[in-house]
């Protein structure tokens, strides 16, 4: 067992920066450790060439990477190579917090960082040794009982790794961007990210003159550095050491990074940035709410970003603005806002990202336990789909939202303005996003159709019975009769204007009603009323024993939703609205209570057919 392929997963579907293909380091990483033991190794790496699979066949054990979204192809592979009767292992933080899921396709899992862990198993393989020993291993004994050995210590010294060797990948060229790690970890606690279950909240960094190694090796080569580290000005001492030195080497590279917003407090920071070679600065603003940004955990407020924004462009650093939409404070009204405001200061490229609940992350913990994740189809967990019931908005308006939003980035006029600067680079990536997002509307019109269809997941589960028959009198219900025992003022007000902008006629307590065109009662259960429920539910059960003669079938629902949108959603489509017209009347009731919503998850529902 001396020949080792690694192949990292293709990637789902295009976005921004598709045509720079910049692969992860694990596989390589790896991949120099095996070649350093006296193994041969080959990297394929999908987004830059197809895997050659005679290579493969002659592979004595192969190593699968992938992340969420691309874990449905690793999967595939995985079986290509069982029927093969090729031995694979899948490692990456996909497989790492679902282990079980991943040996249902290949022999073992690499979970965390696989330094050490990858090349114990191979020499266990190889002298027959027990696999229980090893830790960061997940695999099925004979009898396929699934163990997880301990989760592996963090690599204390990141120096004692080898500088990746590129040229183990297949198809690598000159013209690629070459990633650069010098640290790993990050001490935030951003709730949709998995760096921090995946590689600790504390910081390790690599060495100056380590990283000083790969940057000159680079150089040589004539690369675009990125350095891919989730925080490059993590320790801003650390980093102006690193860029004077590279300064004082006179290493003439052109290089970008990921940072934050506080970067902009140090101005000789930002100076040594430019200085050495900066040409662009990748930042997760994540939000313009500040309600999300504190949802998110971010640590970080409109004014940073605003300040990081003006700051960077007065040193002439491009910016790369990263958004997540859909939080439980993000509307519509959101998307639209984030959308402006980038266009407003300028921001010479973005990213509008969906909320993606990824497995490891809080988040996903938290909707897959509410039961708003609409799916786990891997593939569309690429942070360019909807996967989950946001709160104030549908998953087909959150999809649709963020699609427009990127489209009024990269307008033509935009594209126009910078051909006017002479900034054809920009100019290049304004026509190429102009060209993803109507490739992305295009690809997604079926998905998109799902969402429309299922605009709440278990709004549909209950009432799937109901919803049928009912709409099966589609347009017949003129009347709505509105239950106000547990209402005051305000509720009162917001629901009396959301049916009659429904163009229902609403019914307040009437005593009596003609059930021949079909009746809807509603009875709203207000959050904070909770303990006048019971007098709302009475208050239905004897409306029922009134007319149980006069009715031909009468059913009460409790329509529980996660917010007043998604009730008010719920209430449309039983009348058969569509989703435009119930979010108008949604805003437009919104309005008539000065715009400050109310917790209201619970609708009682009486409906005579």
């Amino acid at each position: 067992m001396r020949t080792i392929v690694f192949i990292e997963a293709k990637s789902p579907g295009a976005h921004i920066f598709s045509r720079t293909a910049l692969p992860r380091l694990g596989s390589i990483l790896l991949a120099t450790i095996l070649k350093n033991l006296g193994y041969s190794t080959r990297v394929f790496i999908e987004d830059i060439h197809p895997v050659e699979w005679k290579t493969v066949e002659e592979a004595d054990f192969v190593c699968i990477s992938s992340i969420s979204s691309t874990a449905q192809r690793a999967f595939q592979i995985a079986e290509k190579l069982k029927k093969l009767n090729i031995p694979a292992a899948i490692g990456g933080p996909h497989s790492t917090f679902l282990p079980e899921e991943s040996l249902q396709y290949a022999d073992y899992v690499i979970r965390g960082e696989g330094e050490e862990t990858l090349p114990e198993l191979l020499n266990a393989l190889i002298h027959n040794l027990p696999l229980e020993t090893i830790n960061g291993l997940s695999y099925k004994t004979p009898g396929g009982e699934i163990r997880n050995t301990p989760d592996r210590e963090l690599i204390p010294n990141l120096d004692d790794g080898p500088i990746p060797d590129f040229n183990l990948v297949h198809r690598w060229d000159k013209s690629h961007v070459i990633p650069i790690a010098t640290s790993r970890g990050c001490p935030y606690a951003c709730k949709f990210c998995s760096v921090i279950p995946m590689f600790g909240r504390k910081y390790r960094f690599k060495s100056i003159n380590r990283v000083l190694q790969e940057v000159e090796a680079s150089a040589r080569k004539k690369s675009h550095v990125f350095f891919i580290d989730d925080n490059f000005a993590a320790n801003k001492e650390r980093t102006k050491e690193l860029l004077r030195e590279m300064i004082a080497r006179k290493i003439k590279i052109e290089w970008s990074a990921q940072v934050r917003t506080e970067v902009a407090n140090d101005t000789e920071l930002i100076e040594l940035m430019k200085k050495s070679g900066c040409f662009a600065v990748f930042i997760g603003f994540e939000s313009i709410n500040p309600m999300t940004l504190s949802l998110y955990n971010k640590s970080q407020n409109l004014g940073d970003i605003e300040k990081a924004i003006k700051t960077l462009k007065k040193y002439s650093i491009n910016i790369h603005g990263m958004f997540v939409l859909g939080s439980d404070t993000d509307d519509i009204a959101t998307i639209k806002n984030t959308a402006k405001f980038a266009k407003k200061l300028d921001i010479e490229s973005v990213q509008f990202m969906v909320l993606t609940p990824l497995p490891g992350t809080p988040v996903f913990q938290e909707m897959k336990d509410s039961g708003r994740l609409i799916h786990t189809n891997w593939s569309a967990y690429d942070a360019h789909h909807a996967v989950f019931e946001p709160k104030l908005m549908t998953a087909f308006e959150l999809h649709i939202e963020t699609l427009k939003a990127m489209a009024k980035f990269y307008s033509w006029k935009t594209i126009l303005k910078n051909l006017w600067r002479f900034d054809f680079f920009y100019a290049v990536v304004g026509i190429y996003g102009k060209r993803s997002v109507r490739k992305a509307l295009s690809n997604a019109r079926e998905y998109l159709e799902d969402l429309k269809n299922q605009l709440s997941t278990d709004f549909d589960k209950r009432t799937l019975k109901l919803r049928q028959k009912f709409l099966q009198q589609k347009g017949k219900t003129k009347e709505v009769i509105l239950n106000t025992t547990s209402m005051q003022i305000t509720e009162y007000q917001f629901f009396s204007t959301f049916l009659s902008k429904l163009d229902k006629k609403i019914i307040i307590n009437k005593k009596d009603f003609d059930v021949t065109e079909g009746i809807l009662a509603i009875t709203p259960l207000v959050e904070h009323l909770k303990n006048r429920h019971e007098m709302g539910k009475q208050q239905l059960t004897d409306f029922y024993d009134k007319y149980r003669d006069r009715l031909e079938s009468v059913e009460i629902v409790n329509m529980g939703s996660i917010s007043l949108y998604k009730s008010c959603v719920n209430i449309g489509q039983l009348l058969g609205i569509k989703t435009k017209k119930i979010r108008k009347a949604y805003e437009q009731a919104l309005k008539s209570i000065d715009g400050t919503p109310f917790e209201c998850n619970n609708i009682l529902i009486l409906l005579s057919r």
